[in-house]
């Protein structure tokens, strides 16, 4: 009995001390996926959701960040502007606040003490380097949509100071897990364990050179910046892009119609070298206007949990929890574009956000095993004193609480596209009945007023079978 009244004490100590810690606030126990499915299902469904009330508790709790670039993202799309605006606002402002913490606060001393003891879900969220550099990056596309070209010009220019921050913010964590796994004497072996199960996402991860950088927020960025009349700092842009996605050919067609009107001879020497010259050059008169797609198709991928038996010296086996992508790679499907019936243009690709999001939980996985490890250790520990003390009843109780306890992170942006098109063509001036078609998609219908040496900027994203557009006219 003596031992029986010791565990229940041990137990609702153990809940008081997940309380505190705000654990119940976090998807510490719950899959996040779950939680944002009602937003990504309303996206491809179009059913209506009351934005006022959707997530709101999440939004104003530890994960906050998170909760509102999903909210914000998903009011973008259906047209909310001003809720986006805000629930971006709210996240840049938190990580803002985290980011300039010199010294750990209580709060993230006790998060961390929590993650140790259950999972990593317990640690606040805190936005992968990509999705901060995509949050200033539709920030600037709300603004864009309000053609308030200044406010645009800003959000550009953090998201392109935070792609380069980004890198060495990552440097910084690797350094300190490094630290961190000798300092507790973490076996190398395990570690290799657990980074050998990130071997199956390699094929995706490899299509991208790091997760901090993409083609698609330089474009944008660069588009803001002629649109501001800067077009040398546009033309840096397009450049950035370029070195990153080669591919695209409309973005070649800008960096040298850029590189000429600048008289870029050397850059186009180089250009011409590197790439064949073609006939695809958008150029507009009086008489017509450019046309600007940027489509975003799909979702991001989800991550799946994965367990594996890890043995911690005496207390035998120990299971943990860490999160994989399962996704299979295939090529994105462009969107075609008809004006009445006749043909305009095809997207093409300019980033594959999937990809990013693999190579971000790869380059993390050498930190992820080592905060596993550590925790299996402490619970392998905790488990062999339980025994101990407590006997046979003890053990299995410790037992238990580990199996239900040990759940992978699966927290991301789920929200966000699976990959970034674009395209770039000259139309006529005057107003025109364009027809948007996907083979994943309904085809939709979308008016554009086209003005003389102007850009119309047509924003649209198919979620499911729903394709939402929304169109903003610069003179």
């Amino acid at each position: 009995m003596s031992a029986l009244l010791r565990l229940s004490r041990q137990l609702v100590l153990l809940t008081a001390i997940l309380i505190v810690t705000g654990c119940a606030a976090t998807s510490t126990f719950t899959p996040y996926p779950y939680k944002v499915e009602p937003l990504v299902s309303s996206m491809a469904h179009r059913s209506p959701l009351d934005l006022s009330k959707t997530l709101a508790s999440e939004r104003t709790g530890s994960d906050l960040i998170l909760y509102n670039m999903e909210h914000g993202r998903y009011a973008q799309v259906i047209g909310a502007g001003d809720a986006s605006m805000s629930d971006f606002s709210a996240s840049m402002e938190k990580i803002r606040t985290n980011d300039e913490k010199a010294l750990i606060s209580a709060t993230a001393l006790g998060a961390t003490v929590a993650a140790t003891m259950v999972n990593d879900n317990a640690i606040p969220y805190e936005g992968e380097g990509y999705e901060r550099v995509l949050l200033h990056h539709y920030q600037a596309l709300n603004y864009l949509k309000k053609n308030d070209l200044e406010g645009a010009g800003v959000e550009v220019r953090r998201a392109n100071a935070e792609q380069e921050e980004a890198l060495s913010r990552f440097e910084n964590e690797l350094e300190q897990s490094r630290e961190e796994a000798s300092e507790k004497r973490v076996s190398s072996n395990s570690i290799a364990r657990v980074n050998s199960q990130y071997a199956q996402m390699d094929e995706v991860a490899g299509k991208v050179k790091n997760s901090f950088q993409n083609a698609y927020t330089f474009y944008v960025s660069a588009v803001i910046y002629e649109l501001l009349q800067q077009p040398n700092d546009a033309y840096i842009d397009y450049k950035k892009a370029l070195e990153i996605y080669p591919e695209n050919s409309y973005l070649l067609n800008d960096v040298l119609r850029l590189a000429a009107q600048l008289d870029m001879r050397d850059d186009l020497a180089e250009l011409q070298q590197r790439f064949p010259m073609h006939d695809r050059q958008v150029t507009t008169g009086s008489g017509s206007g450019k046309l600007l797609v940027l489509f975003e198709d799909g979702f991001a991928p989800q991550k799946y949990e994965v367990k594996l038996p890890i043995p911690i010296g005496k207390a035998g086996l120990v299971s943990i929890a860490f999160p994989l992508y399962k996704e299979r790679w295939s090529e994105p499907t462009p969107l075609r574009i008809f004006n009445n019936t006749a043909f305009v243009g095809s997207t093409e690709t300019i980033c594959d956000i999937r990809a990013l999001a693999v190579k971000a939980l790869t380059e993390k996985a050498p930190m992820i095993a080592t905060r596993q490890i550590i925790r299996a250790v402490s619970k392998g520990v905790t488990s062999a004193q339980a025994k101990k003390n407590l006997g046979d009843l003890g053990q299995f109780a410790a037992i238990v609480w580990n199996l239900v306890s040990e759940n992978a992170d699966l927290r991301s942006w789920l929200t966000l596209p699976a990959n970034a098109q674009i395209m770039k063509v000259s139309l006529p001036a005057g107003h025109h009945l364009l027809t948007l078609q996907h083979p994943l998609g309904t085809p939709t219908s979308v008016e554009v007023d086209i003005t003389g040496g102007g850009t119309a900027v047509l924003h649209v994203v198919r979620a499911g079978r729903q394709i939402y557009s929304s169109v903003t006219t610069f003179h």
